[in-house]
């Protein structure tokens, strides 16, 4: 599944609790702007760094915003730690001269329910909202905040957020 609107109908055949089983894992959402040769010749900024959260530039429907697919399947077994860089053995593989092999994490802290992203020693950053997150200093991620690797920003989605997105398109009919 490539887009958003994919997302939709599996979870309109199949309903909340088996989509839930199927995808477990955070969802990381583009637009999709490619340039000629592909992903790996073009960023997807939304946020601007110089002025902290405010997102630019997506101008798409979110339905048709891409998502970033995970290594494995997801399922209970998930991990829960995902790592992130342009390695393909990475749980989430980001082909992009700006992103490093080995460039973040994000960890799901069982405890209190919640997804922390934090850089692994990147060269060219991780940031969420546009600001700088410090390696080895994990932050808190809230759904919909926009994570930067590199120059690839995606917005962020916890497994139930993201059925909460898709349910609001079903009822608004988008």
């Amino acid at each position: 599944m490539e887009i958003v609107q994919h997302y939709l109908e599996v979870f309109l055949e199949a309903g909340e609790e088996e989509f839930l089983a199927r995808f477990n894992h955070p969802f990381l959402l583009f637009p999709e702007k490619h340039g000629p040769g592909g992903f790996t010749t073009y960023h997807t900024r939304m946020a601007n760094r110089d002025s902290g959260s405010k997102i630019a530039g997506s101008g798409k429907e979110i339905k048709q915003f891409r998502v970033l697919p995970p290594k494995s399947e997801s399922g209970p077994a998930f991990p829960k730690k995902q790592l992130i860089g342009r390695s393909t053995d990475r749980d989430f593989s980001i082909d992009h001269s700006t992103v490093s092999k080995r460039h973040a994490f994000i960890i799901f802290d069982e405890e209190k329910n919640s997804f922390r992203m934090g850089d692994a020693g990147s060269t060219n950053g991780t940031f969420l909202n546009g600001q700088a997150v410090e390696a080895g200093d994990p932050v808190y991620l809230r759904d919909g905040n926009v994570v930067s690797f590199g120059d690839c920003d995606y917005l962020f989605f916890s497994p139930s957020a993201f059925l909460d997105l898709l349910r609001r398109l079903n009822a608004e009919g988008l």
